[in-house]
This record gives structure tokens, C-alpha cells and sequence, in this order.
């Protein structure tokens, strides 16, 4: 009997007793409710159009690396898949030379040649961030420290950045103007 009595000195005290109604009852419902909000802003961090482009112009960054000597039909498929990330009458400019190539056909020959004359294009440490938002038009600026080696075996290194204007259509986003930057005085491996 004295046992059952130190027991129930013991218990704790309802909830309902502590003016929460429904008691523990209510607390699954809170921190479900908190959990389903956090959620929320995750996904709409993550799947907004910013956030999106962003992670397409880091992906650029891999697609235009090179690492080794690689067949026609590798850099076929690479020419590919940059070509399906512009738009039909976008612009390569480089620095404020201005345009370098206009239009997808003449923008992914361009990177098929200077991809056959390096033996490799390295891009250490890519950052990505948007730098202006407008209706229908997002503008990424990638950053990253480059290395461009010849087949002669010459490397170029430095600094550069991309500013890609990325619009909108009927067949999504896709990159309208890319302007490429690189240090004063950088220049092509073996003096292309």
C-alpha cells in the first residue's frame, strides 16, 4: 500500500491540469505542422528559377571542362548538350570586345574548336550566384580560377567569370547572352 502511494506522489501532473487542452495529444500536431513549414521554404528555396539556374550554370562548368585527349563523339555529345542550353539566336561576347559568336550553330562550333585545340580546361573552385532578376530574364554570374593547357603543352591560368542572361521561352530557360571575362592581359594557349 505504501509503495502505491509513493507511485502516484510520483506521476506527473496532467497536462490538462497545466491549462494545455487535448493534453500531449497536441504536441505531434505542432511539431508536424513545424516540420511541413520547414519544408516549405526548403522547396520553394530550392525549385524557384534562381535557384534552379544556378545549379545549370555550375553544371555548365563541368560540361565545358576537359581532363583528357576524348573522342569525336565525346565532344560531339558535350557540343550537344551546351547547343540544348542556348537559345536559337544567343550571343558569345568576350569582355567589351563584344560579339565573338551569334547564333547556337556558329556559339557551339566555336566551343568545338577551341575544345579540339586544348588538351585540357580545368576550372578550380566554381561559384555561382544570381545577379539580377527580372520578369522573364535571370542572370547568373560563374566564377571560377581557370587553367588552359595547349597540345604544345603552353598553359594559361588565371581568373575568370561568365555572366550568362538566361530567358525564358516556350522550351524553358535558356541562355540568350553570355558574356566571358577573364585577368587583363590573359590570352589564348599558344597564341590563338
Amino acid at each position: 500500500m505504501k509503495d502505491q502511494r509513493i507511485m502516484t506522489e510520483f506521476r506527473p501532473a496532467s497536462d490538462t491540469r497545466r491549462g494545455i487542452p487535448g493534453g500531449s495529444r497536441a504536441l505531434p500536431g505542432v511539431m508536424l505542422l513545424a516540420l511541413g513549414l520547414v519544408c516549405a521554404v526548403w522547396a520553394y528555396g530550392y525549385f524557384r528559377a534562381e535557384a534552379r539556374l544556378r545549379r545549370a550554370s555550375l553544371r555548365l562548368v563541368q560540361l565545358v571542362e576537359k581532363a583528357e585527349a576524348e573522342s569525336p563523339v565525346a565532344m560531339g555529345l558535350s557540343a550537344h548538350r551546351l547547343g540544348g542550353q542556348l537559345a536559337d539566336a544567343a550571343v558569345l561576347e568576350y569582355g567589351d570586345d563584344g560579339p565573338v559568336a551569334t547564333g547556337r550553330r556558329d556559339i557551339v562550333q566555336l566551343f568545338t574548336q577551341i575544345r579540339s585545340l586544348l588538351a585540357r580546361i580545368e576550372l578550380d573552385g566554381p561559384k555561382a550566384a544570381v545577379r539580377s532578376s527580372r520578369r522573364g530574364e535571370i542572370v547568373t554570374r560563374v566564377t571560377a580560377r581557370y587553367r588552359l593547357v595547349s597540345e604544345t603543352g603552353s598553359a594559361e591560368e588565371g581568373e575568370g567569370s561568365a555572366e550568362l542572361t538566361w530567358r525564358k521561352g516556350e522550351d524553358g530557360w535558356r541562355i540568350e547572352r553570355a558574356v566571358i571575362r577573364a585577368e587583363d592581359g590573359a590570352r589564348f594557349p599558344g597564341d590563338w
